[in-house]
């Protein structure tokens, strides 16, 4: 019996790492999880940092997306669909 074999996650493990090492710079500690979004070439991004606690929504924001202008070509920029950038208790964790 054939198998399917799947090509690895590059650009989703290329926009979780540039966004990792981004934020480590910054000093800054998160889990950062990439989904491809079905049936697109496009992918979203959760980020989640309990150092976001004393930030708006439009400084985490601000603070990804600078990262990623950075570290992604500007095609591959268009390639990211949503980023959220939410403290553990937002999501639920704590």
């Amino acid at each position: 019996m054939s198998q399917v074999i799947r090509a690895p996650d590059q650009f989703g493990e290329k926009l979780r790492d540039a966004i990792d090492r981004g934020l480590n710079e910054a000093g800054i500690e998160a889990r950062v999880e990439t989904e491809h979004v079905r049936t697109t070439r496009l992918y979203r991004a959760l980020v989640t940092s309990p150092q976001f606690e004393h930030m708006s929504h439009s400084e985490r924001q601000d603070v990804v997306w600078s990262i990623l202008r950075r570290s992604l070509a500007d095609d591959e920029q268009f390639r990211v669909s949503t980023v959220l950038a939410l403290t553990p208790a937002e999501l639920g964790e704590e």
